[in-house]
């Protein structure tokens, strides 16, 4: 994107983003609130920018999950732009081929204007996307599966038919993207003796084998330890690796296909500074024939040569206890498949999933957002979830979970008298649990988590800034409030 506007508007770009030193940050901000360019690139935070007499917001991909604020300052940097634009009276466009369903609603009600793209440029097609159901198992005969692999069961990885499409797609000297959203090489060791699994010492996941880096580690908190094959509750030489990651693929496609030229494009191979940088010009300059990524390869990345798309275990994330599961797959999926045929030849897309009949894996198949907009919305309506009803996160963390779940037991019965003893509050708005977050633990702190939930915006903030009052004294116990939360894990 940078490239494409210094080309546009020679040395008029600044840029914001975390990757920059403190310096780079501290000159791009001078330069931008001096009114020396203009135009401004960044991330989430960029939406803060001082640009002198401001004229345009555009929030790209305005759907992505990451342009909400986890930590600290909690805020959705989408919805600020929205509320920049009209404190400015100027244009704010939220682009997407997938957009949230609350934006869609927006449009529905027209408190957004709705403006479409019906068609590729060109008039070239969609790609063809075809799932493929995992639960009949693979047709990859033994001799390609020991070839890729050299051990049967690791023909789950790819499907016969992604093989044939992999090969044919390499002959005809065309690009390939393989998506993953599991980094490392495999999601966790455990013994064969005993079953025990490695689990983080200090969150309540298992840690990841990444073979290249001879470590297991978390992927929450960044905790790490030298790999062994030694389990260390029965001292046996029998700890192996489980699932898949994008190191374990990358390695098995060097072994399917020797002739192509691989890479794998995720947080450890773009740890680097300017690492990220050289795979994308790599790619795009047609250097590389198999592209192997997480979710980061699914977004913004414009090469003609990619005509075959692979998605691999795609419908894990539909498994997440979150309401949202199915739109993010959606939209997961959707992204990913628009990275092929943006050239001339049509591309192809192949989605491996144990759960081609679900909604959100029909609907992508024939690319109707609409039609997954309508299904998903029934389910939202139907339990008062975004956009039909508004949440309010309420999650405590502590050093001890006796402490964290007395507490959070404690806040819930405060909030329910509050709500009992008046009538608005009783009426509008609900309690939901307390319960133990899905990560009970994280680096080093126990969570529990209560949702409000309500039709009404101004009660159910009103009901929120009360809670903080309620809850008792307790030594290292916090309250997160999180108005319009995102991540329910």
């Amino acid at each position: 994107l940078l490239d494409r506007l210094n080309a546009r508007f020679p040395e008029k770009v600044g840029m914001l983003h975390s990757a920059l030193t403190n310096a780079e940050r501290w000159l791009q901000w001078q330069q931008i609130a001096k009114g020396n360019v203009d135009v401004v690139i960044g991330a989430r935070s960029a939406v803060f920018a001082p640009i002198p007499n401001l004229g345009l917001i555009v929030v790209d991909e305005e759907h992505d999950a990451s342009y909400k604020q986890e930590e600290g300052l909690r805020y959705n940097g989408r919805d600020v732009a929205v509320v920049r634009g009209k404190f400015l009276d100027c244009p704010v466009v939220l682009g997407s081929a997938t957009p949230a369903l609350e934006s869609y609603e927006n449009c529905r009600q027209q408190r957004y204007r709705l403006l479409e793209m019906t068609r590729r440029v060109e008039r070239r097609p969609l790609p063809k996307i075809e799932a493929i159901d995992l639960r009949l198992r693979f047709h990859t005969s033994d001799t390609d599966s020991t070839a890729a692999t050299g051990k049967n069961e690791k023909r789950q990885v790819f499907s016969g038919a992604l093989i044939d499409a992999l090969r044919q797609n390499i002959q005809a000297r065309r690009q390939t993207l393989i998506f993953l959203n599991r980094r490392g090489f495999a999601n966790y060791l455990q013994c064969t003796s005993c079953g025990h699994v490695w689990r983080c010492p200090y969150c309540s996941v298992t840690l990841t084998l990444h073979l290249k880096q001879k470590r297991i580690s978390c992927h929450h908190c960044d905790y790490r330890r030298p790999t062994t094959d030694i389990c260390p509750q029965c001292n046996n030489a029998t700890l192996t690796g489980v699932g898949s990651g994008t190191e374990q693929v990358e390695e098995s496609l060097r072994l399917l296909v020797p002739q192509a030229r691989v890479a794998r494009m995720d947080r450890d191979t773009t740890a680097r500074r300017g690492s990220h940088e050289t795979l994308i010009r790599q790619w795009a300059k047609g250097e590389i024939d198999i592209l192997v990524g997480t979710q980061m390869v699914t977004k913004g990345h414009d090469v003609s040569g990619v005509t075959l798309v692979g998605a691999l275990l795609a419908d894990v994330s539909l498994n997440l206890p979150d309401f949202r599961a199915a739109e993010r797959t959606f939209q997961l999926l959707s992204q990913v498949a628009g990275r092929s045929g943006r050239g001339d030849d049509p591309g192809r897309v192949i989605i491996q999933t144990y759960a081609p009949d679900h909604y959100a894996i029909q609907f992508l198949v024939a690319h109707d957002y609409k039609g997954f907009f309508e299904a998903e919305s029934e389910f939202r309506r139907a339990l008062n979830y975004p956009p039909f009803g508004r949440l309010v996160s309420l999650r405590l963390d502590g050093p001890k979970l006796e402490e964290v779940e007395k507490k959070a037991k404690g806040l819930a019965a405060k909030l329910r008298e509050l709500q009992y003893h008046r009538s608005g509050f009783r009426e509008h708005i609900e309690v939901l649990g307390p319960a133990a977050a899905p990560i009970a633990k994280l680096r080093n702190r126990y969570r529990w988590q209560l949702l409000l939930r309500s039709k009404q915006s101004s009660t159910l903030l009103e009901f929120a800034r009360q809670a903080r009052g309620l809850l008792p004294t307790a030594r290292g116990v916090r309250l997160h409030i999180d108005v319009d939360p995102y991540s329910m894990l």
